[in-house]
């Protein structure tokens, strides 16, 4: 607990300048008693005190007014201080319409008339994405496209809309090269020369770049890249109607799997292209040579996602242990640090492909908690031979057939007798297990990458 202080306080040292939020005379005058350098106090004892860096900050606005915050139990004050900042993130009412209002309101750039014909075999394709970091699936699958496109000789370049981990396109290779896949393509940060950029395709990739994407207006076609349902995001209000006007923007929508396509098709009449998730082969794999354990249970447990309901599972596993169950939770996805808990866990935090392989290979079954479109991770997990349980939404229904993984109702008891069940029946695993495996095969990212690269053709021509 002191190192980690220790450690915190470093950082908050070395980023109050940037940050600007620490003001140290007002901080002297506030709290008189500190009777040490302002900053240095406040880094060690004051944020967990609960004083204030400045005037200007109040830790309760920051958390209304930032709510995945809350969710993920980070203290407010440590994290505006070391990422809020450079989020962009709001301190007050104001500060939060002005900053929508930048986001939301850009001036449409006049058409342009393209006198070049389109070249079908090598499209000049640009995706818009938001800053990213090792974990991030939906950029996995981003990558694993334009990657695939690139493959296929076509000039495929990365748009960074608002940089707020990177600070080089140097450093965003590095992260591409450790945690996601080798992209030899240009990578830009958005800057003035925003509306200058020409090309043969523009993809949107979440509702965030769907604004600047209707502003600029030197590409032929304008496609947005639908891996969920983004209003449901959000409690109904502002972000969630901000979110689905971006549905009625006119893109073409490649929508991932049966669900988002039905609803992009049918509820919002856009013209829609369905593909599919899959999963990397050198690591998602089954290995029939590796013992796997009566009594794992391996948990996406991400809380500060709040569609994947990490609740439900931990309510679940609760009852689980209450009622003498005999069994142990490997959590991954986020550091959640070491919470006091009733049965024996290990919190692995984010893993990179191999050891999530691995992970996958030696469980009894899987959790994976999908209120909005289904995770990457269902398929993986399958990939490896490894039982999953999901919620039995309308989002998982469409997608996955009845044999393939174990539904379950949105009630941590239903959710405790289906762990239960499982875990005691290794014949009912097996089949899971086998019909997860054929399924998840079925799938390929180079059949999904030639279904995007046939509808942007098609759309061009």
């Amino acid at each position: 607990m002191i190192l980690r202080r220790l450690i915190i306080a470093f950082k908050i040292v070395k980023a109050h300048a940037a940050s600007g939020i620490f003001d140290s005379v007002w901080y002297r005058q506030k709290y008189p008693q500190i009777g040490r350098t302002p900053l240095m106090h406040f880094a060690l004892f004051g944020i967990y005190e609960g004083k204030y860096p400045a005037a200007k900050f109040n830790i309760e606005n920051y958390l209304t007014l930032n709510p995945d915050v809350k969710a993920a139990g980070v203290h407010p004050v440590i994290h505006y201080m070391l990422n809020g900042w450079k989020e962009k993130r709001p301190l007050s009412i104001t500060e939060k319409h002005r900053s929508l209002l930048s986001r939301v309101v850009i001036p449409k750039q006049a058409e342009r008339g393209l006198l070049v014909p389109p070249d079908l075999n090598r499209m000049k394709i640009t995706w818009v994405i938001p800053d990213f970091i090792s974990g991030n699936g939906g950029h996995m699958t981003i990558f694993q496209m334009a990657s695939h496109l690139e493959k296929k000789g076509h000039d495929v370049s990365l748009l960074i809309l608002n940089p707020t981990y990177h600070e080089s396109v140097a450093e965003v290779r590095k992260t591409m090269r450790q945690s996601f896949v080798k992209f030899g393509g240009k990578i830009f940060f958005c800057g003035s020369d925003l509306l200058e950029l020409e090309g043969d395709v523009l993809i949107a990739t979440d509702s965030h770049t769907c604004y600047p994407v209707r502003a600029m207006s030197g590409f032929r076609r304008k496609f947005y890249f639908v891996q969920d349902h983004e209003s449901e995001f959000h409690p109904m209000g502002t972000d969630a109607l901000l979110a689905e006007y971006t549905y009625s923007m006119g893109f073409d929508c490649l929508s991932c799997g049966e669900w988002l396509h039905r609803m992009m098709s049918e509820r919002y009449d856009c013209w829609s292209r369905i593909w599919h998730l899959s999963h990397d082969r050198e690591f998602y794999f089954f290995d029939p040579g590796i013992p796997r354990s009566a009594r794992r249970i391996v948990f996406y447990a991400r809380p500060v996602t709040t569609r994947r309901a990490v609740e439900l599972g931990l309510m679940a596993l609760e009852i689980l242990a209450r009622r003498g169950v005999d069994f142990e939770v490997d959590f991954f996805g986020w550091d959640l640090g070491k919470p006091e808990l009733p049965y024996s866990y290990k919190s692995h935090g984010v893993l990179n492909a191999s050891r999530l392989g691995d992970l996958y290979r030696r469980g009894a079954l899987g959790l994976v908690f999908s209120a909005t479109n289904h995770s990457i991770i269902n398929k993986e997990m399958m990939a490896c031979g490894l039982p999953v349980i999901d919620l039995d939404v309308e989002s998982v229904r469409s997608v996955f057939p009845d044999d393939v993984l174990k539904r379950v109702k949105t009630h941590p008891e239903e959710i405790a007798d289906a762990i239960e069940e499982l875990l005691g029946n290794e014949q009912t695993r097996g089949g899971f297990s086998g019909a997860g495996i054929a399924y998840a095969n079925r799938f390929s990212w180079e059949e999904s990458g030639g279904i995007i690269e046939a509808a942007l053709r098609e759309r061009l021509s």
